[in-house]
């Protein structure tokens, strides 16, 4: 902030001119302006909140403060200021963390000089005084991509509540964190459950009911599409670092969408989870995270996911998840998928339950698999509701469990079982099939119910082999394990007493 001559009724001799460095950090007395040939001042710098006097420099350099100043010549000087060392306990190192016990304790880690440090709260924070922050819009995330969180945070089981988070999709990478690089972020509960409860908005399945146009034309932002994958409800991008029991609830609703926990994590997560509503109204709303090339284990989505596309757990994998799962009521209105878009990766020993709404492609576990997937299952009521549209030109398809299965995927002891309902004109369905719609890769032991379903093809189009479809009878119970004998059955499956198999970690 520069600091520029007043007018006055006559002309000064000589201008004086104040920059102040930082720009919020200060101010002087006297203000800037015009004064006479050789008089005297005495400047005092006036620090703000939070902020320490640190020196002048221009032409007054001295680390005085009040100093002298003789008006001989225009004068351009600097009031230098400097935060306030953080005084809230602890040292910032890992052996001795600072101790975190309010909102303005959080707002200080995003100061560039406390990224590298270390954190660990020591209380409930009530952080509903954020909706007052940065003009009503929350809390600013902390970390970006040129400076990014590189310390550790303990939430130490505590929890911060009724944080508003300012999702501002320009930023690129945001949530409570914005960018983090090989951090730990370990223990954190951030409970938006009241501001969740609030919530003023419709959901996928509520437009339906009230006949409103889910391909109405939105303006999008001025930024690359795929910079449209960093937004988090903890972080916007995990880079390298982990994430460990961590766990959001609230709502991610935003245009452009995001993701309930994470929005791109090329690291760790592990133990953490995702309850509430994700929502994008011209995009894509992912459950858990929106891109994944590292690793993620025993974490979980429960709650709501819409947007045009709505997917349970995932957007995009290409990195490995296991032991996860997502319990939700998803709808798309151009791609659906109960667990993930579009998998590269490996998805193992993980399940889908809940409802899930679709238009055009719709699956109920994946939409397209190029990777390995396996020990999996979905149970999940299934709609899908065709309508005319303006394009004629888009595949639809349908899959139980797939969409569709690339010439380099696999689908490995898998099934999916519950209804499956379609309303409109079929042949708007380019492929459909209980198991998958299309099968250009390998199925090893998939099997669908044919009376849950009501579907007697398992594969529509390629190579149909490996799909079973079995009846209701002989997937339940103890006859699962007759029926299914491929599945391991003393390792990683065991039957129900009269229900579906389930995994045996679930039990954990």
């Amino acid at each position: 902030m520069t600091l520029t001559a007043c007018s006055t009724d006559s002309l000064p001799d000589y201008t004086l001119t104040i920059e102040i460095t930082p720009e919020e950090a200060g101010t002087t007395d006297p203000l800037p302006g015009g004064f006479d040939e050789g008089e005297n001042l005495r400047l005092r710098a006036i620090p703000a909140e939070n902020y320490l006097f640190d020196r002048w420099g221009g032409d007054l350099t001295t680390e005085s403060n009040p100093a002298d100043l003789t008006m001989n010549s225009d004068k351009v000087i600097t009031a230098v200021f400097k935060r306030e060392p953080l005084t809230m306990g602890g040292d910032g190192s890992q052996a001795n963390p600072y101790q975190v016990h309010t909102l303005d304790d959080l707002i200080a880690i995003a100061l560039e000089e406390n990224l590298d440090k270390h954190y660990i709260q020591v209380a409930d924070i009530d952080a509903s005084a954020s909706e007052e922050l940065q003009n009503g819009s929350g809390f600013k995330f902390i970390g970006d991509a040129d400076k990014p969180f590189t310390g550790s945070y303990d939430g130490n089981g505590y929890s911060i509540r009724n944080l508003k988070i300012n999702f501002n999709k320009f930023d690129q990478y945001n949530g409570m964190f914005g960018y983090v690089q090989e951090a730990v972020l370990e223990n954190i509960t951030i409970d938006n459950s009241e501001r969740l409860n609030k919530l003023d908005t419709d959901s996928f399945a509520s437009k339906k009911q009230n006949n409103q146009s889910l391909d109405e034309t939105f303006e999008l932002p001025n930024i690359d599409i795929a910079d449209m994958n960093g937004v988090g409800g903890l972080a916007g991008m995990n880079d390298g670092g982990i994430i460990r029991n961590c766990h959001f609830i609230g709502a991610i609703i935003l245009p452009t969408g995001g993701a309930g926990l994470v929005g791109i994590n090329t690291g760790t997560i592990e133990n953490s989870s995702f309850e509430g509503k994700v929502s994008g109204t011209i995009f894509t709303a992912s459950g858990l995270v929106t891109y994944n090339s590292g690793y993620i284990h025993r974490s979980f989505v429960k709650g709501e996911i819409d947007g045009q596309g709505a997917y349970g757990f995932i957007r995009y994998n290409i990195g490995d998840i296991k032991t996860s799962y997502a319990d939700i009521d998803l709808g798309g209105s151009l791609t659906a998928a109960g667990f993930v878009m579009s998998n590269a990766g490996i998805i193992h020993s993980s399940f889908v339950n809940g409802k899930i709404m679709g238009v055009r492609n719709s699956s109920g576990f994946v939409v397209s698999n190029r990777g390995l997937i396996e020990d999996v299952y979905i149970i999940a009521d299934h709609q899908i509701e065709l309508y005319e549209d303006d394009h004629p030109d888009i595949i639809s398809e349908l899959g139980g469990f797939a969409g569709r299965n690339e010439s380099d995927g696999v689908i490995r002891n898998a099934f999916t079982a519950g209804s499956i309902s379609v309303d409109g004109n079929m042949e708007e369905l380019s492929l459909f099939g209980a198991f998958a719609g299309e099968n250009l890769g390998s199925i090893d032991h998939g099997y669908w119910d044919k009376e849950s379903t009501g579907i007697e093809t398992g594969v529509d189009e390629g190579d149909p082999e490996g799909a079973t479809g079995l009846s209701t009878a002989q997937m339940t119970g103890p006859a699962a394990a007759q029926n299914m004998p491929e599945f391991d059955w003393v390792n990683i499956w065991r039957t129900t007493e009269d229900g579906y198999p389930v995994l045996r970690w679930e039990e954990e």
